[in-house]
């Protein structure tokens, strides 16, 4: 990293997390494993120690601003409403003192809520039987028995399949956990803490399945009631699951947002779309596991790195 460091190219990265725990994620049973909070502890320090620690909707201003010798920056991220932003990435962001983004929907703000991919995570672990055919609706149809299989059934239907399927979900599955979702006084820790509120959509719907009316909607319902909490605007959006192309793109540079994160693996270089910035989820199983992806990224060209294949945890 520090002969890579002399040299002046111009580069930086963005990291995205989804949930801190205690306790360790196990990607072969979890849609979204968390992270155990000991491991992303020493992920920020290590962060902290090599790298230039910028806010999202600041990273490709820091990438032109780099010069030779001096650190890359790197955004820190996070998605979904999540209760644990405060309670647990919180603290530790501050005691490591670097500073991160948040990409919310809103939807829960005043409410108990989960989005689909929540619901079926809780039915797969209630061990709800024949889960294939309560989300396709009816038996004798070929759908994916694996949940991740499920997960991206799920993600491919429309926005009104979808929605039936996770009242169905929620009808096998039982009601939203009390603290299901991120409430408006969480939202505004996080603001007075210096941490910045994105936006993640009020759906959470894959943008590029939309229709230009739904996809104009998308961009704005719930986005007032989300600045309000924050104490702030909300112009940098995370596209939920990753999916963003030119029309997404041009629709949310129509609604105002100055930057936007898809999740493709690529690195923030000068030329970079600014509404179509690419990201990464840190790895679950160690420090230098990383760094090493942090290197990675940094060193090829962003049009080498392919798309991240939509198998794995909603984001």
């Amino acid at each position: 990293m520090l002969m890579l460091r002399l040299t002046a190219r111009k580069a930086g990265v963005a990291l995205m997390y989804h949930s801190v725990d205690q306790r360790a994620g196990d990607p072969s049973k979890e849609l979204v494993p968390p992270h155990e909070s000991a491991l992303f502890e020493r992920q920020l320090r290590h962060v902290a120690q090599h790298y230039d620690v910028v806010p999202a909707d600041r990273l490709l201003e820091a990438v032109k601003a780099r010069g030779r010798g001096q650190r890359f920056p790197v955004a820190i991220t996070f998605d979904d409403d999540l209760a644990c932003h405060e309670t647990i990435a919180l603290p530790t962001l501050r005691e490591v003192g670097v500073t991160a983004t948040f990409f919310l929907s809103g939807a829960s703000l005043d409410r108990s809520f989960s989005f689909h991919f929540e619901r079926l995570q809780r039915a797969y672990d209630a061990g709800v039987p024949n889960l294939p055919a309560v989300v396709a609706g009816r038996s004798g149809v070929t759908t994916p028995s694996s949940l991740h299989g499920l997960g991206v059934a799920m993600v491919e239907m429309s926005p009104e399949e979808r929605d039936r399927a996770t009242e169905r979900l929620l009808a096998h599955a039982g009601p939203d956990p009390d603290d299901a979702g991120i409430r408006r006084a969480q939202v505004r820790a996080l603001a007075a803490a210096g941490m910045t509120v994105g936006f993640h959509t009020y759906r959470h719907d894959p943008l590029t399945g939309l229709t230009d009316a739904q996809l104009e909607e998308s961009m704005e319902r719930g986005r007032g009631e989300l600045a309000d909490a924050a104490g702030a605007p909300v112009d940098v959006i995370g596209y939920p699951h990753g999916r963003a192309d030119e029309r997404v793109a041009a629709a949310a540079g129509a609604a105002g947002f100055r930057i936007g994160y898809s999740t493709r693996r690529a690195p923030v270089t000068p030329s970079s779309n600014s509404l179509l910035l690419g990201r990464f989820g840190p790895s679950l199983r160690s420090v230098g596991a990383l760094a090493l992806e942090l290197a990675f990224t940094l060193v090829k060209r962003e049009s080498a790195l392919p798309s991240p294949a939509p198998e794995r945890a909603p984001s």
